[in-house]
């Protein structure tokens, strides 16, 4: 299946909503060390924006999470906020 495109004024609106989120979570996110403390980051961060603001805005935020990070020069982690998939993040609380 195609990825779906995120437009440009979609990008623009959710850079601003979720202003806050953003900012908190890439710098949590770009700090991690390790594979398993990244995808904890990542499945926290992906977590609490859905408690604050529902599923439906979850693609542009994971988009534009990924920017942030890789603007803050990490592109790995930019790489695995991209790929990221609420399977991963089902399994994890899960087992939690």
């Amino acid at each position: 299946m195609a990825k779906k495109t995120i437009s440009g004024a979609a990008m623009a609106l959710g850079r601003m909503t979720y202003m806050l989120e953003l900012v908190r979570g890439s710098s949590y996110i770009a700090s991690t060390r390790k594979p398993e403390t990244l995808n904890g980051a990542i499945a926290e961060v992906l977590e609490g924006f859905c408690q604050l603001h529902g599923v439906p805005g979850l693609g542009v935020f994971q988009e534009i999470l990924a920017q942030d990070v890789e603007r803050r020069g990490n592109q790995g982690a930019a790489s695995a906020v991209r790929s990221f998939s609420p399977e991963k993040w089902a399994k994890r609380t899960s087992t939690s």
